[in-house]
């Protein structure tokens, strides 16, 4: 991507809800002066602001559910707040991370030392390393989604917002428990409980878990197994003390592990992009054919239910010359089923995390809070997905085919693979084309905080504090860390080569054989310093600080004052560690050790400044209006490794900038039966990070954007017993002075151009369409040798128009300026103008309907049955910033019911519940990947239609 302010053109492949945690008849503020209606709203408490204010007081754009919401809206855990918040939309990513947005804002950078566009807390703790995609709230005493950038408030910046995740705390002299176990389709079987027991009158002990196993609801329909289930488990203990009146605290342990078979991403689409056999009328035949094929092309996602031509492909092309193929491994059609995968192995995935959590409060006089906050989060996780989720229907050669790289040692291909059977020492015994990845790491970071607050009678009050955050992730010799693209062709080719004496690459290429076997554990058999396997590696520190606080004046007993001002000093390094594929060792001595180290600093200084009102108003109950300009920052970071001796991208990229304006209103009125809050924002987006995959490695470049929008939250209580919610959510996004080359259409339509493979990277490149066929027509002539147009890619012919009679061919780019180049010299693409293409995952407008309605006492008995519907829709977004139609994502909806049966004597309640209904198949994501492999699409579904029954009881 490039910003038009740069000459060069790069790669790039509110208003706040109310009371929802308050339905039900428990949910009606009683007043004895009205007897005859108990219709009110009652506000939710929060501490947005670190104090305890009523939602609608705060001049922020907020969004809060207890726990009691988190179970009627049917919150299992992050990804289920996209139905409840306007403006929000999330998807899981390609490796081992997901993409929560606010107001199209997220993190659409993918590197190790990339930072959260929306960050995610706990108790107030960032979590750099989280798993919001995989766990499941449990024992939680409110979930806090603050819209719009966030630094004057809480430790880490982020420019998207923030969600919070409150965990409930011990409480004193009181024993508490409770318990709720759910069975529902698909086997699910889910338990969560915790107990609370005082120990004496100022300690007390909180101890809570959940457990989740479900079978998968997708099919491998190579081993017959269901996958893409769940088994997991979290616990969680904290200490809560309070020994004097003026002195506070709790200490907290929280583990969280999975071990099973969730997959990473979702089913693979493609357009199969034929191998050709001529072109302007010119036969291409032989090696020729070879580089003609780009694996997959540009069409819609509904019209990509192809396989992908693995010819076009790295591990396939290479499985050619290798002698172990003669084309495309992939030549039946596509099974359309969604939820279908064909895998030679069943996915692993296994995730822990440990977070260490003190708090410790000091009250200082009458006016003054002294607060600590210290934690240590560590989290591991690993992946191994097949990479393409297809099976080959074309097995290996028996004898070496018409292309095999070395002619006359064909009994070399016999020895090795006898029968056309690879032995590979990670994915195992095979005679079938098989590419697997695994993403995984270690993360373990230590942050420290410390907060000032003032609560004076007078006009002025403070919010200050300070953070330092100390964190340092992926160890090379932890043979899980990384990315690995592991494939047996791939193996193939190493072991030709060394028992070729290392001819093809230079020199001899070790393969990974510290645990060969075929058992199916692909990590068993990772040392992770093999040259037939492709791993990158990005060992990265952060060591970051921040100074931040919040003034706030009362001009008047109705007008507020408030400036806020945050400096943040980040500090990032990362090791060189180059990837060692086919690298002999004459080049590359030791494979995974750290060649050069990279660094990153910046240090900046934002905040944010406004005014609330709280006017006194004859139509209204309360009222707040406010409105606050914010700057906000978002860290630069180190691009992952490239190859020995690459330097196809920058090494780093820029930090990221927001000025954002707005304008809310938070109301109650109709004696506090309807509730209205509204906002309306605009940004000013310097910057935006976005990654794009180049030669398998991904690469983060900046845009530029304009960003608007307005939410809207409605709550009414037309009749006792009745609560009505309307969410409505309006977002428009622009880029700006930006322009990019398309990996999937890089002769931006001009036929005057031709697309081909890189026969050694299997990059792609582009050519003049008269070039290429002046080439194919000299090897038709005899002029040229069979396979010459291998070299085109790699400049075989760059500067040698003239001998072909040739010139130079023009082209007008992106910037509307007309290019130059030889007619023969091969380059990168040609650029598009993006002015004006939506961000990714950015809809135009997301919106919300609920209803639930109360039966007390039925057949006057203690129980009351409440009978709830949520409905959601999102409408079309776009996967990439160049709005093709491959990249659209169609509108959704999703439908929601329950019925809740309450027994608040007994403490027993009873639920069913039935999520997505309808059984809608969404695509909340497409990824594309690298030229190397085909340029496939991996997609990201929500889950299926899931339903079952819920018992709980209280202590």
């Amino acid at each position: 991507m490039t910003r038009k302010t740069d000459s060069k053109t790069v790669l790039f492949a509110s208003a706040s809800a109310l009371a929802i945690g308050l339905f039900g008849q428990s949910a009606w503020a009683q007043d004895a002066d009205v007897p005859e209606s108990t219709r009110t709203l009652a506000t939710v408490t929060v501490t947005t602001q670190k104090t305890e204010q009523s939602i609608q007081d705060v001049p922020i754009a907020v969004s809060a559910f207890d726990e009691d919401a988190i179970n009627r809206l049917q919150l299992t855990g992050g990804a289920d707040l996209v139905k409840a918040v306007p403006n929000v939309s999330f998807t899981k990513g390609n490796f081992t991370g997901s993409n929560f947005k606010i107001r199209g804002i997220g993190n659409d950078a993918v590197a190790q030392s990339s930072d959260a566009g929306v960050g995610i807390h706990q108790n107030d703790v960032p979590l750099g390393a989280n798993f919001l995609y995989e766990q499941e709230y449990f024992d939680i005493e409110r979930v806090e989604v603050l819209r719009g950038p966030q630094g004057t408030l809480y430790g880490r910046n982020s420019t998207g917002g923030v969600v919070n995740i409150i965990t409930r705390k011990p409480v004193f002299g009181e024993f508490q428990a409770d318990a709720a176990l759910t069975y529902g389709n698909y086997n699910t079987l889910k338990g969560q409980g915790m107990v609370n027991v005082p120990v004496g009158e100022k300690v007390a002990l909180r101890v809570a878990g959940a457990i989740t196993t479900r079978d998968g609801y997708t099919d491998n329909t190579v081993t017959g197994n269901d996958v893409n289930g769940r088994e997991l488990w979290s616990v969680r203990a904290t200490l809560g003390f309070e020994p004097t009146d003026n002195f506070r605290g709790w200490l907290s342990y929280e583990h969280f592990d999975e071990d099973d078979d969730r997959i990473r991403a979702g089913k693979q689409l493609c357009k199969k992009d034929p191998t050709k056999t001529s072109f302007a009328g010119i036969p291409i035949t032989g090696l020729d054919t070879l580089v003609t094929s780009l694996g997959c092309q540009n069409a819609p996602l509904s019209d990509s239910y192809d396989r992908v031509n693995s010819a076009g492909t790295l591990g396939g092309g290479l499985g050619i010359i290798a002698g172990l193929l003669n084309g495309d491994a992939f030549n039946t059609p596509l099974d359309p089923n969604l939820r279908n995968i064909e895998s030679a192995l069943d996915p692993v995935y296994k995730a822990q995390q440990d977070l260490y959590t003190l708090k410790l409060e000091l009250d200082i006089g009458n006016s003054l809070k002294l607060t600590s906050l210290t934690s240590r989060n560590e989290t591991d996780q690993v992946s191994v997905d097949d990479y393409n989720k297809i099976a080959p229907t074309i097995a290996f050669n028996t004898t070496a085919g018409p292309f095999f790289l070395a002619p006359g040692a064909e009994a070399v291909y016999d020895l090795l693979f006898p029968g056309g059977v690879v032995s590979d020492p990670q994915l195992g015994v095979s005679n079938l084309f098989r590419t697997f990845d695994v993403s995984g790491g270690a993360t373990e970071t230590t942050t420290q905080e410390f907060r000032l607050q003032s609560s004076y009678d007078g006009p002025f009050n403070f919010n200050l504090g300070m953070i330092y955050v100390d964190g340092e992730a992926i160890d090379p010799q932890d043979n899980q860390a990384g990315y690995y693209v592991l494939s047996n062709s791939l193996s193939a080719l190493t072991q030709l080569n060394n028992a070729l004496g290392g001819a093809v690459f230079g020199g001899l290429t070790p393969l990974d054989e510290s645990n060969p076997d075929d058992d199916g554990n692909v990590l068993n058999s990772l040392e992770g310093f093999g040259r037939n396997y492709f791993r990158s590696l990005s060992p990265y520190r952060l060591k970051s600080k921040a100074f931040f606080g919040e003034g706030y004046y009362d001009i008047t007993d109705e007008l507020k004052f408030t400036l806020g001002l945050r400096y943040t000093n980040d500090e990032k390094e990362q090791d060189v560690v180059p990837s060692a594929l086919f690298t002999p060792v004459a080049a590359l001595p030791e494979a995974g050790v750290p060649i050069g180290l990279l660094t990153a600093d910046f240090q900046e200084t934002t905040g944010r400044i406004g005014l609330d009102w709280s006017p006194t108003l004859a139509a209204t109950d309360d009222t707040l209006v406010y409105a606050f300009y914010s700057k906000g920052y978002k860290g630069g970071g180190i691009n992952p490794p490239q190859p020995a001796g690459a330097n196809l991208f920058p090494q780093t990229f820029d930090p990221e900038f927001i000025d954002a304006f707005e304008l809310g209103t938070k109301n109650t009125f109709a004696n506090n039966t309807q509730s209205l809050n509204v906002t309306g924002f605009y940004y000013d987006y310097q910057g935006y990070q976005i990654t794009q995959i180049v030669n398998r490695t991904s690469a983060n470049f900046n845009v530029d954007a304009k960003i608007s929008g307005l939410e809207v939250e409605y709550l009414w209580t037309p009749a006792d017993n009745w609560l009505l919610t309307a969410n409505l959510g309006l977002l428009n996004s622009e880029l700006q002075g930006t322009t990019g080359i398309d990996v999937l259409d890089r002769t931006n339509g001009d036929p005057n151009f031709v697309t081909i493979k890189n026969a050694s990277s299997y990059s792609n490149c582009v050519v003049s369409a008269q070039g290429y066929a002046t080439v194919l027509g000299a090897i038709q002539g005899g002029a040229l040798a069979n396979g010459s147009t291998r070299g085109l890619c790699a400049g075989a012919f760059a500067g040698s128009e003239a001998a072909f009679g040739l010139g130079n061919v023009t082209y007008v780019d992106g910037d509307g300026v007309t290019q130059t180049i030889g007619a023969l010299t091969p380059f990168d693409g040609i650029s598009k103008d993006l002015d004006g293409n939506s961000l990714p995952g950015a809809p135009e407008m997301t919106l919300n309907l609920a209803a639930e309605y109360t039966f007390n006492s039925v057949n006057n008995s203690a129980w009351d049955m409440t009978v709830r519907g949520d409905f959601y829709y999102q409408a079309d977004s776009y996967s990439r910033v160049f709005n093709t139609q491959r990249d659209e994502l169609d509108s959704w909806t999703n439908l929601n019911l329950s019925l809740v049966l309450a027994n608040e004597e007994s403490g027993w309640g009873v639920e069913a519940f039935a999520k997505n209904i309808t059984d809608e198949e969404v695509i909340t994501g497409a990824y594309l990947t690298d030229d190397s492999s085909g340029l496939f699409t991996n997609i990201f579904l929500t889950e299926p239609a899931l339903y079952g029954i819920t018992v709980r009881k209280s202590w």
